[in-house]
Parts: structure tokens; sequence; C-alpha cells
């Protein structure tokens, strides 16, 4: 019996290791489901854009991608961004080099969330602090644990 459940534990240790695409996430940033989209599609995760005139598109972060037993993906957030408005996208890697380039499709819809990353407390919306923000579409705002980012395909 004990012989089973050790191998059981090294098959979801391996099966996690392979849906990690660019090493483990450290901080797990921000976490959500994944609904929609298949295992063959060559999936990544990548933070994107627009603030201060400058238009950033970051898919270096560790990440976890498991469709298979949680459905669900975790993401360590850059620090080395400008500071203002993100979102999470779920994208095709054509080239597989593990980062959002020319080539790439954005396979997931907009979930209306924003992540926020703000220099001071309330830079940009009332009740953000320093640093990661999650918003909404009815104006809340998490700032510590950035979890319910869910994507779906579209």
């Amino acid at each position: 019996m004990n012989t089973k459940l050790l191998a059981a534990a090294a098959l979801g240790t391996l099966t996690l290791s392979a849906c990690t695409l660019a090493g483990n996430p450290v901080r797990k940033d921000v976490t959500g489901q994944l609904r929609g989209f298949t295992a063959d599609q060559n999936l990544r995760l990548a933070i994107v854009g627009y603030n201060g005139g400058q238009y950033t598109a970051d898919g270096t972060q560790g990440q976890i991608l498991d469709r298979f037993l949680t459905g669900g993906y975790a993401l360590d957030l850059p620090s080395n961004v400008p500071y203002g408005y993100y979102r999470v996208i779920v994208l095709r890697d054509a080239n597989s080099n593990n980062r959002y380039d020319a080539g790439d499709t954005v396979l997931s819809k907009d979930n209306g969330k924003r992540l926020v990353l703000a220099q001071r407390d309330n830079q940009f919306l009332a009740g953000t602090k320093t640093g990661w923000n999650l918003t909404d579409t009815q104006g809340g705002v998490q700032t510590t644990l950035l979890n319910n980012y869910d994507l779906d395909a579209q």
C-alpha cells in the first residue's frame, strides 16, 4: 500500500513538473482557472499592458499551467515593468521560445479584470496598495491574495 502511495505522489510531482513552462513560480502572485483550452496548443501565459506610452508584454515569469489535475495556473508577476494596468493572457507559443512575440496567437478572452501595479497607495484606484493589485468590473480591489483570475478560451 505504501509503495502505491509513493508512486502516486511521484507521478503527481512529475505531472506538475511537466506542466511548468518557465520554471516553478516562486511567489505564485496570481492564480486562476483555465477553461476551454486543449492540451495540444503549446500554451503559455504573459502579462500585457500599455502604460506611460510603453507597451509591455512579459511572458518570462515563472508559471505553471495545469490543465489536467486542477485546471488552473499560477504565475509570478514581474517587478521590472512600468506602473499601471495589465492583464494576463493565454497564448499559443508558435515558435516555442517561452515568450510572447510576433506570430503568437492570444487564445483567451478578456475577463474584464486588471492587474494594477501601483507605486503608492490609491495611485490609480481607491483601495489599491503599493505593489500588485487585482481589480474587477464592479470596482472591487484585491491587494494581497490575487486569486480567481480565471481565463476562458475564445
